[in-house]
């Protein structure tokens, strides 16, 4: 059995949808392997007096980056659909803007939230810059009565 997967990004996390007709929670076992190895196994099963037999069975495996929170990865199962949420790890930048010499952001350094309100700050003092020298070059172009000869 293939399920259907779905996977939705985002800016904060990423989204992966398993269709799993059929199957119920607790045939279902999501883990996550110290390799970096996201697993999904389901098993079910149809009981035919004393013996068991297996309907159907699927297993997906994905990797994971470490640009998600491992440890609040989190799965939920309704409506025949299992729903994994996982959030991306927010990067961090010095107070300088420095990176250091891996080319990672400092762990020590400001929040990202910072960062950004920093460079809308800047976006701002460039535009106000800017509309200033508009109005000074239409006011030399009007006043001032410059020939090149």
């Amino acid at each position: 059995f293939e399920p259907l997967c779905k996977w939705r990004r985002d800016q904060n996390c990423d989204k992966l949808e398993v269709h799993l007709p059929g199957f119920k929670r607790q045939q279902l076992k999501v883990e996550i392997h110290s390799s970096g190895i996201l697993e999904i196994y389901g098993e079910r099963l149809m009981e035919e007096g004393k013996s068991k037999r297996i309907i159907s069975r699927f297993r997906k495996e994905f990797p994971v980056s470490e640009d998600y929170q491992l440890t609040q990865i989190h799965a939920k199962f309704y409506n025949g659909i299992l729903h994994l949420v996982m959030p991306k790890q927010i990067p961090t930048i010095s107070a300088a803007g420095d990176e250091n010499n891996d080319g990672k952001a400092s762990s020590s350094g400001t929040s990202y939230l910072t960062c950004l309100m920093k460079n809308k700050n800047i976006a701002l003092e460039i535009m106000i810059l800017a509309i200033s020298l508009a109005i000074v070059g239409a006011y030399v172009k009007k006043y001032c009565q410059c020939s090149l000869e």
